[in-house]
């Protein structure tokens, strides 16, 4: 996979010890800090904003999150970096406390699970286990229901 795509981001919550990484890190990464959006302001950056870039490397998804958990890892945030041709994009959650959520996505950020992933995670269960409690341990991961749902309250708390 080559070229560039768009990227989005929102910050949902961050100690005000980490904003300066926050920004320093969206600067690096080039992302434009006028981007879209409402929320409420910490120290110049805006929560629950959208903010985002019209072209990065199609690594930018990784870069942007890996600096982030790195430099900043108490924000709470979503990512995500548009497809490009027939590949699928990228998403990236992280809530701390409950874990960071990857996964490939459409362009308007919905993380996709492969069914040929998922039926092999599925066989991979312990003989005997429901889907049920499948979705209850080790599907909470590959899905990222718990990120998921934990990021739920942060963007219900900053609409953009």
């Amino acid at each position: 996979m080559s070229g560039s795509s768009p990227l989005q981001m929102s910050v949902y919550s961050v100690h005000e010890s980490e904003v300066q990484a926050v920004l320093e890190v969206m600067k690096e990464e080039g992302l434009d800090l006028e981007w879209s959006g409402g929320g409420s302001s910490t120290q110049g950056l805006v929560l629950g904003r959208r903010y985002g870039i019209d072209e990065t490397p199609l690594s930018g998804a990784y870069d942007l999150s890996t600096a982030l958990l790195q430099r900043a890892p108490s924000a709470v945030f979503k990512l995500w970096q548009d497809p490009v041709g027939e590949d699928d994009g990228h998403f990236v959650a992280h809530v701390p406390g409950v874990g960071t959520f990857g996964a490939d996505c459409d362009s308007e950020g919905t993380p996709r699970t492969s069914v040929p992933e998922l039926i092999s995670q599925l066989a991979d269960a312990p003989e005997g286990m429901t889907v049920r409690e499948w979705l209850a341990g080790p599907g909470t991961e590959a899905l990222g229901t718990a990120v998921l749902g934990a990021l739920a309250s942060y963007e219900e708390a900053h609409p953009s």
